[in-house]
């Protein structure tokens, strides 16, 4: 037997806490192999206050090199999660993760997966994350009046029939993926009676059987909104006082009312581009933005851009500090008669803007406050060696009297031009002289 080095502490000389938390930061699998190291590991990983179990089909049969999941493999695993969960003895479990995605044709019977979420629920679950393809399922009822649940993230691909006795008062943490609601009621009744709840994130959910989409509550923080489907005829109808962040991407809604909006600070609102009425879809779009006007930082797409400038009157945003416009390259545009620079008149205290050049248009000589007195960091992408982009460049620095940075980042085909782009720009008089110019 070797003998032991003075000075060196070996890992089965650390305490059985020490080594519970090392065990933790591993995938559920390994931590269960590690049962047959010796006698003093057997019965570790059953106290581990994490599990993680996944098993995913990514490839379909046909690719190269990788085998469709068999029978025996889909078994297999349902079994190591029944043993895992039968000899787990931690009763206050932290974190547990199922995923159990399969091509279709394929899924768990849903009496095993009724029994898992039960019995995480058993132990005590703070943090849920389940994702699993189903054909049908009812989720536990058990679920829905969870006292220990802080997160919940539920990606199922079902209709979500919510109880009315819902109850989670230390619910901090809400995503739905993939979800359909059953309808109003449903909706209402998910923030019913969720007193701690601070941040939602719907995402790829349906909304067939929803005509009014209602979030109301009191202490909502953090609000996500992204990519629902089946939408265009229902209403989203937010009353939140203390909500801060809002997002929103996705195609235009028959109508938006947001309420008791004063605390919001940052918002992201990116309509995705339709090949429909533009008018129509504008009249909707602006209202939102008319309901946000107090915000200090806002994202919008170009096609949100699109939908503001072509309404009358402009809304105005008195206190917007930071403006985002995301280049995207698969986007295409309607021609606008005024882009970005029909906006920024509206928005006097603007410091920091970033856009793709596509969306400034004419250079008017009537310039609007904000760019000579305060803009401070503008951020120019998709930019291209061309006149007409020079000419914008050559514009904002002749113009821009607070700013302090003018970064350009070259569109993908035209990047081998950045030298000829920076010999330009830096050769060109600056009306700020603290400006600094920085190519990408």
């Amino acid at each position: 037997m070797a003998k032991k080095l003075k000075g060196v502490v070996q890992i089965n000389d650390l305490p059985d806490s020490i080594l519970i938390h090392i065990l933790s930061f591993l995938s559920t699998k390994v931590a269960a192999q590690t049962s047959i190291l010796s006698s003093r590991w057997r019965n570790l990983f059953t106290l581990v206050p994490n599990l993680n179990f996944e098993l995913v089909e990514e490839y379909p049969s046909w690719w190269k090199g990788r085998k469709s999941l068999n029978s025996s493999t889909i078994k297999s695993f349902r079994c190591f999660v029944d043993r895992v969960l039968f000899f787990h003895d931690t009763i206050d479990l932290d974190n547990f993760l199922l995923k159990f995605r399969l091509k279709r044709g394929k899924t768990v019977d849903s009496s095993s997966a009724y029994r898992w979420i039960s019995g995480a629920l058993e132990r005590g679950v703070k943090h849920l994350d389940f994702n699993i393809s189903f054909d049908k399922f009812t989720l536990p009822d058990d679920l829905f009046t969870c006292r220990t649940l802080v997160t919940l993230k539920l990606d199922i691909g079902l209709v979500l029939n919510v109880p009315e006795d819902i109850h989670f008062p230390n619910l901090k943490t809400l995503h739905l993926k993939s979800v359909k609601f059953f309808d109003d009621n449903s909706v209402k009744s998910l923030f019913s009676d969720c007193c701690s709840l601070e941040g939602v994130v719907i995402e790829k959910c349906s909304f067939k059987y929803v005509q009014s989409f209602s979030i109301s509550h009191p202490w909502l923080k953090s609000l996500a909104i992204i990519h629902s489907c089946d939408s265009a005829h229902c209403w989203l109808v937010i009353d939140t006082p203390y909500l801060s962040h809002f997002k929103y991407i996705g195609h235009v809604v028959a109508g938006y009312s947001l309420k008791n909006q004063e605390s919001l600070v940052s918002a992201d609102i990116q309509f995705l581009f339709e090949d429909k009425d533009l008018q129509a879809d504008a009249r909707h779009a602006t209202s939102i933005f008319r309901q946000i006007y107090n915000v200090r930082s806002l994202v919008m797409s170009p096609y949100s851009l699109e939908l503001l400038s072509s309404s009358e009157p402009l809304p105005a945003f008195p206190t917007l500090v930071e403006l985002e416009i995301p280049y995207n390259k698969v986007e295409q545009l309607n021609s606008m008669d005024n882009g970005l620079e029909a906006l920024l008149p509206h928005c006097p205290e603007l410091q920091k803007l970033a856009f793709p050049q596509d969306v400034l248009n004419s250079l008017s000589e009537e310039l609007p406050s904000c760019l000579i007195c305060k803009v401070k960091v503008i951020e120019i992408s998709n930019f291209k060696y061309d006149q007409d982009c020079i000419r914008k460049a050559k514009f904002i620095l002749e113009n821009g009297g607070a700013l302090e940075k003018l970064t350009i980042l070259a569109s993908d085909v035209w990047r081998e031009y950045k030298l000829k782009i920076s010999q330009v720009l830096f050769a060109y008089p600056r009306k700020s002289k603290e400006c600094f110019i920085l190519i990408v």
